[in-house]
C-alpha cells in the first residue's frame, strides 16, 4: 500500500506541479500584458496632470507643488533632472524626444517635461514589485497544497487497495483448488466489474471441473461394465463354454464400447472453443425424407413428417453433418424410450428455424428436463442405463444447437409423451 500510495501520490503531486507552473506562467503573462495598457493609460493621464499643473509655474516652485499633488495623484510622483538614471542611447534619445521611459529593474516610468532639462519621475509601482517576485508565503502555500493533495490520494486508494488484496486472497484460493470461492465487493468499487468477471470465470472453471469429474466417472463406470463381461466371457471360453454364442456376446460388448468412445469423442469436438460449424442452405424436406428412411430402415417404426413451412422447396442454413447427427440422436431416443409413434414437424417463424421431434411414451418430468441436457445425465426410472443409453445424446444435441446459435428443448408432446424441440436462426428461401 505505501508504494502504491507513493507512486500515485508523486505522481499527481508532479502534475500539479506542472500545471501550476504552466498556467502561473500564462496567467502572468496574460495579466503583464492586460495591465500594461492600463498602466500606461493611468501613467499618462497622471503624466499628463503633472506637465498641465507645472506648466503654468516658475521652476523654482515645482518640487514643492509636486509635494503637494502626491496626496492627490494614485502614483508616487518626483521631478528630477535628465541624468538622474543611467539610460542606455535607446531609451536616453527615446527619453529626448518626449516619449515615456519604462525602468523595469526599478520599476519607475519617466518622461521629460518639454523644453527643459527635467524629467517627471513615477514610481516604482508596489504591484509590478508583488507580480515579479516570489514570496516565501507563495512557497508555503503551494507545499501546503501538495501535502493537501495526499488526502485524497489516500482515500482514493484505501478501499482500492482492499478491494485488491480481497481479490488476490480469492484467487489464491482458486489456485488453490477451491473452485467455490467467490469475490464480494461493494456495487460502488472501482472493481466491481473484474469482480463481477472473476466470479463468472470461477463458476465456469468448477462447473467445468465438475464436468470434467463426472466425464471420468461416468466414461470409467460404462467401461467397467463392458470390460467385466468381456472378462468374463474370456475366461467362459477358457473353461471349455461354446465359443460361437460367447464371441457373439463379446463382438457386442466391444461395439458398445466403441458406441461409447464415438459418443464421448464427438462431445469433446463439440465443446471445443474454436470449433466453428460449416452452416450451408439445406433444401430441408428432401433432407428431412432422407434421414427417416434411414432410420426406417433400422426398426419398424417410420416417423410421420409435418411440414409446416410455407413453398414447395423451402431451404434452411445449418451444419449439415451436425445436424443429421443431432436428428439422428432425437429419434433413436424416441424409439429407445418412447412408444409406438414418431412425429416430425418442421417450422420457421421471425427467423427461427424449429424442428420438433415428438413421441408417444412417458414424457420427461419438467424438473428433469434441464439435468438431462447435461452430460452422462438419465432419468432414475424409465429412461436409465438398462437401456443402452451412455446419457450423452442430449448433451450432443444441446452442444450442436449451441453451435448453431440455437438451442434444445424440452416439453410435452402432442403425442402425450416428449417433444425435443432444435431450434436455431435461419433464413428461410424457396428456389424459383
Amino acid at each position: 500500500m505505501r508504494q502504491l500510495f507513493l507512486r500515485f501520490y508523486l505522481t499527481v503531486v508532479v502534475c500539479f506541479l506542472a500545471s501550476s507552473l504552466v498556467i502561473g506562467a500564462l496567467y502572468k503573462n496574460l495579466l503583464e500584458r492586460s495591465n500594461e495598457h492600463y498602466l500606461s493609460d493611468i501613467f499618462k493621464t497622471t503624466i499628463s496632470v503633472v506637465e498641465s499643473t507645472l506648466g503654468d509655474l516658475p521652476p523654482s516652485i515645482w518640487h514643492d507643488e509636486v509635494k503637494r499633488l502626491k496626496n492627490k495623484l494614485p502614483l508616487p510622483v518626483e521631478i528630477e533632472t535628465l541624468n538622474t538614471y543611467t539610460l542606455s542611447p535607446g531609451n536616453q534619445d527615446a527619453l529626448i524626444n518626449g516619449d515615456i521611459i519604462f525602468l523595469q529593474n526599478q520599476d519607475v516610468y519617466l518622461h521629460r517635461i518639454p523644453d527643459t532639462g527635467l524629467m517627471v519621475v513615477l514610481g516604482p509601482v508596489p504591484y509590478l514589485q508583488r507580480l515579479d517576485n516570489f514570496a516565501w508565503a507563495d512557497l508555503v502555500a503551494l507545499l501546503l497544497m501538495c501535502a493537501a493533495l495526499g488526502v485524497p490520494t489516500w482515500l482514493w486508494l484505501r478501499p482500492l487497495w482492499r478491494d485488491l488484496q480481497h481479490m488476490a486472497r480469492q484467487s489464491r484460493q482458486l489456485g488453490e483448488g477451491d473452485f467455490s470461492t467467490r469475490v464480494t465487493l461493494h456495487e460502488g468499487s472501482t472493481l466491481n466489474s473484474l469482480g463481477v468477471t472473476f466470479n463468472r470465470m470461477a463458476h465456469d472453471v468448477e462447473e467445468l471441473t465438475a464436468s470434467r469429474k463426472a466425464l471420468i466417472d461416468a466414461v470409467s463406470h460404462d467401461l467397467r461394465t463392458p470390460l467385466a463381461r468381456l472378462r468374463y466371457r474370456l475366461e467362459a471360453i477358457k473353461g471349455g463354454a461354446e465359443s460361437s454364442q460367447q464371441i457373439v456376446a463379446i463382438e457386442r460388448d466391444l461395439g458398445q464400447i466403441d458406441e461409447l468412445i464415438e459418443e464421448w469423442l464427438t462431445m469433446s469436438t463439440l465443446d471445443k472453443p474454436q470449433l466453428k460449424l460449416e452452416t450451408q442452405a439445406i433444401e430441408i424436406l428432401p433432407w428431412l425424407r432422407r434421414q427417416i428412411s434411414e432410420f426406417s430402415s433400422q426398426g419398424n417404426i417410420t416417423p410421420e413428417l409435418v411440414n409446416l413451412l410455407p413453398g414447395k422447396t423451402p431451404f434452411l442454413e445449418a451444419d449439415s453433418h451436425y445436424l443429421t447427427r443431432a436428428l439422428a440422436n432425437l429419434m433413436g431416443n424416441a424409439r429407445r424410450y418412447g412408444g409406438t409413434a414418431i412425429m416430425l414437424t418442421i417450422e420457421w417463424e421471425n427467423g427461427l428455424a424449429k424442428l420438433h421431434v415428438d413421441d408417444n411414451g412417458q414424457g420427461i418430468p419438467e424438473s428433469e428436463r434441464q439435468r438431462l441436457l447435461q452430460p452422462f445425465e438419465r432419468l432414475e426410472v424409465s429412461r436409465n442405463r438398462q437401456t443402452g443409453g451412455f446419457g450423452l445424446g442430449l448433451a450432443i444435441v444441446s452442444m450442436i444447437m449451441r453451435g448453431h446459435n440455437g438451442a434444445a428443448v424440452i416439453s410435452d408432446a402432442p403425442l402425450g409423451g416428449a417433444r425435443v424441440t432444435l431450434c436455431w436462426p435461419s433464413p428461410l428461401k424457396n428456389a424459383l
